[in-house]
């Protein structure tokens, strides 16, 4: 029996003492514990990308933000969660957003960003008086603010759990048109829809970098103006106390040389040296003020070698430090590729991503998942956004190659399962549906599925499960106005991973 100089209870959970056995015990019931959002956690599941909060991040916000919140960052964490999606989203990267929305004085109640719905509106907490809180939210393209909860315990267990409350906050409809039309949220990522075209009643949506989203936002209420020039080539784009550092680099017959990575707004050049050293350097460039920001710099070995499959590659001995991203790490290990005059580095850890890209669409896939081989004299030029042509198959990676069958992948639709009523809006909804397919046989997570073009049918889902021979997808449906399903899928119902549009 635990003696009670070790442990007690408190409101129905143990109370641990300084004892490592006890604060095991204490972990152990706590993961079984029920949490105080469990509802919402059940409404909307968190995606796979979610992972428990460090604990540096929960322990700098036990004065700030409600206890329930903290346990759902600590049992669950940050990121996606369930179809919507909404991000539960680290305060301290989006504290500087919105107090640049809103800016107030010195004494003001503090407001704490804490979530992010699919269409970018920031959700803020404010705990108005020791007795008083609420969760208020601002729509960065209507400028507006409004407070949706007075609790944000009933804010996430009842406003985002019930429908008629959930659609005030997001349009259903609409969120089913950017998912049908670009696919699911990354990490990171918001749905933004083009207002002009709206404004006519044309739908227009692209996923795009839900910071720089904000930025670019609050910019435009008061344009700041060009501070720096806007960049003609590779030599002028960086910034100006870096370009001395990479204008000594000479491209030789060898992998020796300068390689550039644009997407969007973001950069990042890497310089091979013959000496086996590298320089890595990330960068932003303002889209109004051509200001070169956000500047991080790496450097150190890299060595090149050779993979089971024959292919050169070249590993970078990267260490990060106190202002690193977690992602600058992305590009340890590349694989090179070489194509006519064209030199690739490929992120090693993108070639899944690059092969549904180029077996569905013929393209190489987000610009940011590739380094090409440039030079100081180079024009700057904007790289495509969801990538370049992809070249000839031989000409790829014999990794990358392996990664892309053949021929489209076809798999059949061998069980539907039934609908979930509850996810249901406006007579639409998504179903899962079992393949005769699965990751063994070359599917990946979140690969799109098509209907061929002479089946007839207009079906598109994604990969939602994963298995060996079977995985399952959720396939979109409606209902017509008797109730019955008209556009849905069916046993026997032939998928393609090529895009009927390639």
């Amino acid at each position: 029996m635990l003696s009670s100089t070790m442990m007690s209870r408190v409101d129905g959970k143990p109370a641990i003492s300084g004892d490592p056995r006890m604060r095991l015990l204490g972990r152990v019931f706590d993961s079984f514990r029920r949490i105080a959002l469990e509802r919402f956690v059940q409404k909307h599941p968190p995606s796979r990308q979610v992972s428990p909060a460090p604990g540096e991040l929960v322990a700098a916000y036990e004065e700030l933000l409600p206890a329930s919140l903290l346990e759902l960052w600590r049992r669950k964490g940050l990121g996606l969660y369930g179809a919507l999606p909404l991000t539960l989203i680290d305060p301290r990267v989006w504290q500087p957003v919105l107090d640049r929305w809103i800016v107030s004085p010195p004494d003001a109640v503090r407001r704490i960003p804490i979530a992010l719905t699919p269409f970018g509106t920031l959700l803020y907490y404010r705990n108005v008086t020791p007795t008083d809180e609420d969760v208020v939210c601002i729509d960065p393209v209507s400028k507006e603010t409004s407070v949706l909860a007075w609790s944000l315990d009933d804010f996430f267990n009842k406003n985002l759990c019930q429908q008629d409350l959930l659609a005030e906050i997001v349009n259903p409809s609409l969120v089913r048109s950017a998912r049908k039309e670009c696919g699911p949220l990354a990490p990171g990522e918001i749905y933004e829809v083009n207002q002009i075209l709206f404004s006519m009643q044309m739908l227009q949506i692209v996923k795009v970098d839900a910071l720089d989203a904000h930025r670019r936002l609050r910019d435009a209420v008061d344009a700041p103006k060009p501070v720096e020039e806007a960049p003609t080539t590779v030599a002028d784009s960086l910034p100006g106390t870096h370009r001395s550092l990479f204008a000594d680099v000479a491209t030789t017959p060898g992998l020796s040389g300068l390689y550039l990575a644009s997407h969007s707004d973001w950069h990042r050049l890497l310089a091979l040296q013959p000496d086996g050293q590298y320089r890595l350097l990330f960068w932003r460039i303002h889209y109004q003020t051509f200001e070169r920001i956000d500047v991080r710099g790496y450097r150190g070995a890299y060595r090149v070698s050779r993979n089971a499959e024959g292919d050169e590659t070249v590993a970078l001995d990267i260490v990060l430090h106190a202002d690193s991203s977690g992602s600058d790490a992305n590009d340890e290990r590349l694989v090179v590729m070489h194509s006519g005059e064209t030199t690739l580095l490929l992120r090693e850890d993108a070639l899944g991503n690059m092969a549904t890209a180029i077996g569905g669409r013929d393209v190489m896939g987000d610009s940011e998942y590739y380094f090409r081989r440039v030079s100081f004299e180079d024009a700057f030029v904007d790289e495509p956004y969801d990538g370049r042509v992809a070249p000839p198959l031989a000409d790829l990676p014999r990794v990358l190659q392996a990664l892309i069958p053949a021929e489209p992948l076809r798999p059949t639709i061998m069980h539907v399962a039934e609908p979930n009523l509850d996810d249901e809006e406006e007579g639409e909804g998504t179903v899962m549906c079992t393949l005769d397919l699965g990751e063994d046989d070359g599917l990946r997570f979140n690969m799109p599925l098509y209907s061929p073009n002479e089946t007839g049918r207009e079906l598109i889902g994604w990969i939602w499960k994963m298995a060996p021979h079977a995985c399952q997808v959720g396939i979109k449906y409606q209902r017509g106005e008797d109730g019955a399903i008209k556009h849905g899928p069916a046993v026997g119902d032939v998928l393609t991973t090529r895009s009927p549009d390639a």
